[in-house]
Formats: C-alpha cells, structure tokens, sequence
C-alpha cells in the first residue's frame, strides 16, 4: 500500500501547503509594489509642502504628494536631501484624516519639530521640520489641523472636566448640609 493510500487526508493537507514556502526576501521595490497592489494609494497633491529654510536646502520646494513620503539620502527616497547629516531612511511624512505627520524611522540626528525633537508628531501650517541639519518650512493651505487641536484641544476641552467635578462637588456639599438639618 502506498503512502498516499495510506493516510486519506494526505492530499488535502498538501493543497493546503501549496506555495512557497519558508522565508522570502524581497527588494524594496518588490514590497513597494506589492503594497501599492494591495492598497493603491491616490497620487493626489493638496498643496502641502515643504520649503526649504536652511542654507543647505534654501530655494528647494518638496510637493506632499499620496499619503506616504519617505525623507532620506537614499536613491529610493521620495524626498531625496544629499546632506550629510540625514540618514539614508530618515523620516516618514504620513498624511491622514487629521492633517500630516512626521515619523522619525530611528535617524542618527533626529528629526525635529518646532526645535523639539520627535518620534512621531503632527505638524500644521508654519511648522519648522528639520531631519539632521536640513531645515523646512511646512505649509499646508488646507490647514487641517488646527494649532488648538494639535496642542490638546481648546479651552474649553482642556477645563471642562475640572468644572463638572467642582460642581459634582458642590451639589455633594450641599446634599450634605441638607442631610445634616
């Protein structure tokens, strides 16, 4: 009796197993593509940019293209900066419902926001972003987000949860004193 014969279920684990299998290596290109397969993003420019500020980048204009743009000196960068002081992958600039985003992908000199530096931050309008020494200016005419949101939300967010508990207070104060006559 053969093997196959042997074991009836035989055959239904190896469609099952069919394709490859074991680790795969893939280029970046290949996964780029593969991504874009899977999720084709719109090529649609709303006006963001970044401005060159300091003098290795004064007078270059970077458009903020889709919804992902990686900032590096690699070849493979959406935004190429041949600067010494910006690693290959520096950072990511994402944009989604909210507005953009700058994701430091773990750089040598950090990128920073405003001067601080950062991991992951939202930026607006005005925003000075630096990866290493390479300093923009982003601009944003749609403004998204804005600098109240971006900073915890306004006023009234910020102390609305401290009134409610001073007034629960209060009608507690005098639900006691209430109690006591």
């Amino acid at each position: 009796m053969s093997s196959n014969e042997q074991d009836p279920n035989r055959k239904s684990r190896r469609q099952k197993d069919a394709g490859p299998q074991g680790t795969q290596v893939f280029s970046r290109d290949e996964v780029g593509k593969l991504l874009e397969e899977a999720a084709p993003e719109k090529e649609r420019v709303d006006g963001a940019e970044l401005r060159g500020a300091s003098e290795s980048v004064s007078g270059q204009a970077y458009a903020l293209a889709g919804t992902t743009m990686v900032v590096g000196r690699s070849p493979d960068c959406a935004i190429r900066l041949e600067e010494a002081s910006v690693s290959s992958e520096h950072a990511r600039l994402v944009r989604d419902h909210d507005g953009w985003r700058v994701v430091n992908l773990l750089s040598t000199n950090g990128t920073f926001v405003n001067d601080k530096k950062i991991s992951n931050a939202a930026i607006t309008d005005g925003d000075h972003v630096r990866f290493g020494g390479a300093e923009f200016v982003f601009h944003d005419p749609e403004g998204r987000r804005s600098k109240t949101a971006r900073s915890g939300g306004s006023g009234v967010m910020r102390w609305l949860p401290w009134a409610l508990g001073a007034a629960a207070a209060v009608v507690a104060v005098i639900w006691l004193l209430g109690a006591l006559r």
